[in-house]
């Protein structure tokens, strides 16, 4: 296995103690944190100071540029509240949003042709637009949450995101379009029915997917209350339509983006049953391979455990994959950390992922090794081996490159170097690996 490792900024954001974490820089639901058009890289954090900050270098081993916005300022401990950045391929805009959590949106675009001509574009903050409360000209979003910027076969860029709050949100769509600016579609997962003795609730999304024929995944499972362990159950829905139109996993539609949202009661929406309070983490990882299959893996108290349980401490990987059109499985790896990151090489899968000294998953993080590790689908996914670790510590969870992925195979992780006290600056690193023998 060959490694380059480079440094995109050596202080980049630690807190001593946060909500939900240590570092807003490497979060599962930060998607896309680092992305690759052509042969350019590019990437988004929260430097020491709290600022916003983009950066891009030429691959495979070009220097890092970046640039840092001093107009908006992060000055709160809620590491929720990630930076994420999407390419619009048809155009070569970047577009960032930041420090969301249920919060007005803070949204920002570059100028076309900022990606898609690197080479005669100086790296600059003017390249960029002022930072604005909305997509659509007079219509400003609030209370949303966790953006998810996703670019689509034809080159669209598609924006997910949240409305509402934990417990109590629908997942929302808009596209934008160069020759027409964004287009809200409106929500397609509502949290509106009742289950037990609640009324409301919403779906933490594990990703979205496109697959070679064009068609777009999408799993999650419902939180009924800001507790965490109101989790319960996976849900698979598909869209051919780029999700305006959604079916579930035997091929009926079930949902019409903006005018009939899927709900709790959609037809079979739920693929595999894991029981309320029973002990699942949000917000986790998918993919597909490269037979259309979708592949989700979770961190929950064990199928096998014999009863329920809050403490992190029992709770384990559990890999579930779906046939196509057929049954759903499901089994637990030998290996578990913070949230990981999946991926697909051909039908085999890549599991990416910090392992943490320091139980305290949602307060403080004194880092861990970086592990990567692999199964084959010879035996189903059964055998997982170790092909990476770390001699050093990174905090939060690496994200990785999907795009280069997908386009050249090195495997480029963005993760964050364990500080040498809680709360000093760290390095934000890059570490591409080429798996290949």
């Amino acid at each position: 296995m060959r490694m380059k490792d480079s440094t995109v900024d050596p202080k980049a954001l630690n807190l001593s103690e946060g909500q939900f974490g240590t570092t807003f820089n490497g979060q599962t639901f930060q998607i896309d944190a680092l992305a690759t058009l052509n042969d350019w890289q590019f990437t988004t954090y929260i430097d020491f100071l709290g600022r916003v900050c983009v950066g891009r270098r030429h691959l495979p081993d070009g220097d890092w540029q970046t640039i840092a916005f001093d107009d908006h300022v992060i000055s709160h401990t809620d590491v929720h509240n990630v930076p994420v950045l999407g390419i619009c391929p048809l155009d070569g805009t970047i577009h960032l949003a930041f420090d969301h959590h249920n919060s007005p949106l803070h949204y920002r675009v570059s100028r076309p042709g900022t990606a898609t001509s690197p080479e005669s574009t100086e790296w600059s903050t003017e390249l960029f637009g002022a930072i604005t409360p909305e997509l659509v000209s007079g219509v400003e979003l609030t209370s949303l949450t966790y953006p998810i910027f996703v670019t689509m076969p034809d080159g669209v860029l598609q924006l997910y995101y949240r409305i509402g709050m934990s417990g109590d949100g629908d997942t929302h769509l808009a596209e934008y379009r160069p020759d027409g600016g964004w287009k809200i579609l409106g929500a397609f997962v509502s949290g509106q029915g009742t289950f037990v003795d609640s009324t409301s609730r919403n779906a933490y999304h594990n990703g979205f997917d496109f697959d070679a024929t064009g068609r777009l995944h999408t799993t999650w499972v419902w939180r009924e209350s800001i507790n965490l362990f109101s989790n319960h159950d996976l849900q698979y829905a598909c869209s051919g339509d780029g999700g305006h139109t959604w079916n579930n996993w035997a091929g009926t539609r079930i949902g019409v983006t903006g005018q009939e949202p899927m709900q709790l009661r959609s037809r079979g929406i739920t693929v595999r049953h894991i029981a309320y309070g029973w002990g699942m983490m949000n917000q986790l990882t998918q993919t597909l391979d490269d037979r259309g299959r979708i592949h989700v893996v979770l961190w929950q108290q064990p199928p096998s455990a014999s009863e329920a349980s809050e403490d992190l401490g029992t709770w384990r990987y559990v890999h579930h994959w779906g046939e196509e059109r057929g049954d759903w499985h499901q089994h637990q790896l030998p290996y578990f950390g913070r949230k990981p990151t999946v991926l697909a090489r051909g039908d085999d899968l890549v599991l990416v992922f910090t392992k943490s000294f320091d139980p305290d998953y949602h307060g403080k993080d004194s880092g861990g090794p970086l592990y990567v590790i692999t199964a084959s689908a010879a035996d189903e996914w059964r055998t997982w081996r170790e092909i990476y670790r770390s001699d050093e510590s990174f905090v939060g969870e690496p994200r990785v490159d999907k795009h280069r992925w997908q386009q050249t195979g090195v495997l480029s992780i963005y993760a964050q170097q364990a500080p040498t006290a809680p709360g000093e600056p760290s390095p934000l690193r890059v570490l591409d690996l080429d798996l290949e023998p």
